[in-house]
């Protein structure tokens, strides 16, 4: 995970969004779409990466070079 990136990451029975350290929760959602879309806004705000994992931690939906957003 790339420092400052914010991942949107399966925790029990929720979805959470954390820092990429992985510990570091930032909030969490009942369903991996609401988490997605909190994740994305927290990253646009912060001018970092959103990177979207699966359950079995795969990573579903990598961070693009437009998913970093500069200004």
């Amino acid at each position: 995970m790339a420092a400052g990136d914010i991942h949107t990451v399966p925790r029990g029975d929720r979805w959470a969004n954390v820092f990429e350290d992985g510990d570091r929760l930032i909030v969490s959602a009942g369903t991996k779409e609401t988490a997605a879309r909190m994740g994305r806004e927290l990253a646009r705000l912060r001018g970092v990466r959103h990177v979207i994992h699966e359950s079995d931690d795969r990573v579903d939906a990598p961070a693009r070079p437009r998913d970093l957003v500069r200004g």
